[in-house]
């Protein structure tokens, strides 16, 4: 287990009688993409803000860097960079006028931080172009600059893919992998586009209603939602066999005495029924199956609100 960067004991946030987040427990290691699943208003936000200090626990604790006090995690928190609500950029400055500006705001002395942050998110073409004049696109890239503008150790971003383009969005993942590539960023992100999510995240937790449905690895998670071929016939052991002296399959599972599951990509499963049958073996069905992410998600979220 690596570094705990970010820990949450029993979290919960409250307005009024209604929790936003319950007896939320999570632990976030460093160098993880850590990926926050759930519909829309199922507490993603709140359980961010909580994180970044932007609205206080009503129950729990938080600690961040092993920092618990709340004079502490405002020293951690200074090395945390946050995309949650749109940031309030000025729509006739320009993308290095609106940098600046937060620069001097927060005393950074490096000059040469904004530079750097345009550069790495692939603004610093823009020139004399004003803040109202760009693209939804370059407005998430100038968002996620700031946020990277001190350095940050850990990132945090909420549904930072919402309303972009598929170019757009793949830009943005790049950025993203960058981060973690080059700098080791701890990045925690949120989104409900789950098919987006699997191209970076190390590790996933599903919430529904503000609790924390399951915690699972993208290792774990990929075997969960493998796609295999699924051959039923007289005699599960014989079809293993054959399959794999005949197509050098090596992932082949005996699911039961009819029944194979082929852990790895046919290309031409009408060629290995034909050596089946020609090998004697009745075969009765053969098709593709498993879940994607979208489905998994989906199954999770529903068997824990009809259990």
């Amino acid at each position: 287990m690596g570094e705990t960067v970010i820990q949450m004991k029993n979290v919960s946030k409250y307005y009024g009688k209604s929790a936003a987040v319950a007896e939320m427990s999570m632990r976030v290691n460093k160098g993880d993409i850590y990926a926050l699943v759930g519909k829309n208003g199922a507490g993603k936000t709140t359980l961010l803000k909580l994180i970044s200090g932007l609205t206080p626990a009503t129950e729990g604790t938080i600690e961040i860097f092993g920092q618990g006090s709340e004079q502490h995690l405002g020293l951690a928190r200074r090395h945390m960079g946050t995309m949650i609500e749109t940031p309030g950029f000025f729509p006739y400055l320009t993308a290095r006028e609106n940098l600046e500006y937060y620069r001097i705001q927060r005393g950074n002395k490096d000059k040469g931080c904004v530079e750097r942050a345009l550069q790495f998110v692939g603004l610093e073409g823009t020139g004399r172009k004003k803040f109202r004049g760009f693209s939804l696109g370059m407005k998430q890239r100038l968002g996620l600059a700031l946020a990277i503008m001190d350095n940050p150790e850990i990132l945090i971003l909420d549904e930072p893919i919402n309303g972009l383009d598929p170019m757009g969005i793949k830009d943005f993942r790049n950025i993203i992998l960058k981060m973690s590539r080059e700098k080791k960023t701890t990045v925690l992100i949120s989104s409900h586009i789950l098919g987006e999510l699997s191209q970076i995240a190390t590790t996933y937790s599903f919430i529904n209603r503000g609790r924390l449905v399951q915690h699972i690895s993208a290792k774990d998670l990929k075997e969960k939602c493998r796609s295999f071929l699924c051959i039923v016939s007289d005699s599960a052991d014989r079809t293993s066999e054959i399959l794999k002296n005949n197509f050098q399959f090596k992932n082949i599972e005996v699911a039961d005495e009819h029944t194979v599951h082929v852990n790895e990509k046919v290309d031409d499963p009408a060629s290995a029924v034909k050596a089946l049958v020609e090998n004697g073996i009745m075969v009765s069905q053969v098709y593709q199956s498993g879940i994607n992410l979208e489905q998994y998600f989906v199954n999770l979220v529903e068997g824990k609100e009809n259990g």
